[in-house]
Parts: C-alpha cells; sequence; structure tokens
C-alpha cells in the first residue's frame, strides 16, 4: 500500500461512494422488481419512497464515485511516481500495480459512464410527474453495481501490489516495447497515418452530427453515435500516444501517453483525454435520450433540450482537443518547416 494521505484521501472517497451506491441499490432493487405504477397500496408506497431515496443517494454516490476516480487517475499520473522507485510517471505507477491497475481504469470507466447514463435519465424522468423511466432507472443503476465491485477490487489489489514490487524501469520499458515491436513488424508505416486520419475524419463526422443535433434534435437517428463514439475515441487516443505526444515531447519514439499529464507539459494530457471521454459519454447519454424519447412521447421537450445541451457539450470537447492537439504540430511547423517524423 503506498501510504501517503493522498492515498487514503482516495481510499475514503471510493469507500464513501460505495457505502451509498451500495445503500441506493438496495433499494433500487425492490423498485425494480416489484414497481406496479397503477396501485396506490402501502407496498406501492413504500417503493415510491425507496425510488426517490435511492435517486438521491445515487447521485451522492455519483459525485464521491466520480471523486475517487479523479484522484486516482491524478495519483497515477502525477502524485504516486514521487513515491515508487524508478517510476517517473503514470507508466511506473501501472507497472508497479501490475495488470489489476489497468483492470481497475477500465472498470472505473465502465462503471461510471453507466452511472452518468442513469444520471441523465433520472434528472430527464424528473420533468413528467407519472415517473415513466423510475423503472428502467432502477435496473440500469443496478447494472453498474459488478463494474464497480470490481474495480473496488482491482484498485485495492493494484495498492497493495506496489509494495511487492521492485524497482520499475518506466519510461525505459515504452523504448523497449517500441522496439520490440518494430523488430516483430507490429508497426507497419501505414497503420499510423491509417489511423491518424481516421481520426480526423470521425472527428469532422462528430462535429458535424453535434451541430445538427443542436439545430434538430430529433431530425435522424442518435444510435449510429453511440456505434462510432468508441471507434473515434480508440482512434483519438492511438493518434495522442504515437503522433500528437511527439509534438509536446519534442522526441520521437516515445509513445507514453502518461507523460502528458505530467507538469513538465501543463498537464495537458488531463485536458486532451477528458475531451475524448466527454465526447464519448455525451454521445453515449444522445444514443439513450434518443431511444427514452422514442418510447415516450411525452418527454420529446426536455429531451429536446438535453440533445442540444450535448451537442453543445460534444462540439466544445471536439474544439479543446483539436487545439491541444493539432495546436503544438502547427507551432512546429511554422517554427521549423517540416513535421516531426519528416
Amino acid at each position: 500500500m503506498i501510504r501517503h494521505p493522498f492515498t487514503w484521501a482516495f481510499g475514503a472517497a471510493a469507500v464513501t461512494g460505495a457505502l451509498l451506491y451500495t445503500a441506493g441499490v438496495w433499494r433500487a432493487m425492490d423498485v425494480a422488481l416489484n414497481w406496479m405504477p397503477a396501485r396506490a397500496d402501502s407496498g406501492q408506497l413504500r417503493r415510491e419512497v425507496r425510488a426517490e431515496t435511492a435517486s438521491l443517494l445515487g447521485r451522492w454516490s455519483l459525485g464521491c464515485l466520480a471523486a475517487a476516480a479523479a484522484m486516482g487517475l491524478f495519483g497515477i499520473a502525477v502524485i504516486w511516481p514521487n513515491l515508487i522507485p524508478g517510476a517517473m510517471c503514470g507508466t511506473g505507477v501501472l507497472q508497479a500495480m501490475g495488470a489489476d491497475g489497468i483492470r481497475a481504469m477500465i472498470f472505473w470507466g465502465a462503471a461510471l459512464i453507466i452511472l452518468y447514463g442513469w444520471h441523465v435519465i433520472d434528472r430527464l424522468d424528473r420533468f413528467f410527474p407519472r415517473g415513466l423511466l423510475i423503472q428502467p432507472c432502477a435496473r440500469l443503476m443496478i447494472l453498474s453495481a459488478p463494474f464497480l465491485l470490481l474495480a473496488l477490487f482491482h484498485s485495492w489489489r493494484a495498492l497493495l501490489n506496489v509494495d511487492a514490487t521492485p524497482a520499475v524501469s518506466c519510461c525505459a520499458a515504452v523504448y523497449d516495447k517500441v522496439l520490440d515491436e518494430q523488430a516483430a513488424g507490429l508497426i507497419s508505416a501505414g497503420a499510423i497515418p491509417m489511423v491518424l486520419w481516421g481520426s480526423l475524419a470521425g472527428g469532422v463526422v462528430l462535429l458535424a452530427a453535434a451541430l445538427q443535433k443542436i439545430r434538430a434534435p430529433f431530425r435522424g437517428s442518435c444510435a449510429w453515435l453511440g456505434v462510432m463514439a468508441p471507434f473515434w475515441m480508440v482512434a483519438a487516443g492511438v493518434g495522442v500516444k504515437q503522433v500528437w505526444s511527439a509534438y509536446y515531447y519534442q522526441v520521437l519514439s516515445h509513445p507514453c501517453p502518461w507523460c502528458l499529464f505530467l507538469p513538465d507539459h501543463n498537464g495537458a494530457g488531463f485536458f486532451i483525454y477528458g475531451a475524448i471521454a466527454m465526447v464519448f459519454a455525451e454521445c453515449t447519454v444522445l444514443f439513450l435520450i434518443d431511444r427514452v424519447r422514442r418510447r415516450h412521447e411525452a418527454l420529446a421537450g426536455p429531451a429536446a433540450k438535453r440533445i442540444r445541451r450535448g451537442g453543445r457539450r460534444i462540439v466544445f470537447a471536439l474544439v479543446v482537443f483539436t487545439v491541444l492537439t493539432m495546436g503544438p504540430a502547427l507551432c512546429w511547423r511554422l517554427r521549423t518547416g517540416v513535421w516531426l517524423g519528416g
């Protein structure tokens, strides 16, 4: 265990969020299994109280869990590298944590995206007094339980692994991996440009779709946004790692995304990957809202407002991502007359 006040703060936020979530899910299970809006007996009235309580506890738990996830990311990127021998950035921290570190990040992301979707649908349901979405909200809240449990389990394992791990090689491991991939022929000359142009084209398409949703929320389906967003997220992440990060480091063959989070680069990684996460989250939410709107026409008005808001957030995130990735590259080109890598 990394004995540092920041680690205890992360653990306190995670445990508090998990306890609040457990209390909310316990009430949501009764709502999901036994909700009968046509009845007005004592059991149904009790379930209505439990639904309101679950909603309140869910919002509090989401705040605590999101804070814990942000603290964990900040700890991996900035705080804990100073406490692990040989670590210079998040790469060394994850190397010390072993496979549990990566697994914890994956499950944290899955749990939070499900809870964020629940939060949006829950707020949408409050615009209509009949509670059309109370039971689906309860089911969506319960759906995140296994992911959150695995996130907490692997986070605990990852922090325990640090004490049993010898000094790490950190960025030296990045160079070794690059050399191994080049020797094995895993990095082809056309693969990186293909991913880069795919990321740029996908960003343009998502931008056009978001602008269309701002102007006409119900024109066309949002289903393809939910399908396209994961592919763009992967392509954008690879593009940042393989191409755009070089203009921050001003060296080649150093595809380390974690160095972007360091103060030496003004913490650009938080904003770049935060913009990618926002695009993915809002595209997923637009997909959910579109499905809700098609099934419940009474919620068309609030759904239209939320779709417009989501479109504006996607546009904002894409602009931030573009400025922080292409901006340094264009400045380098104007200053030197060449691109890094030829």
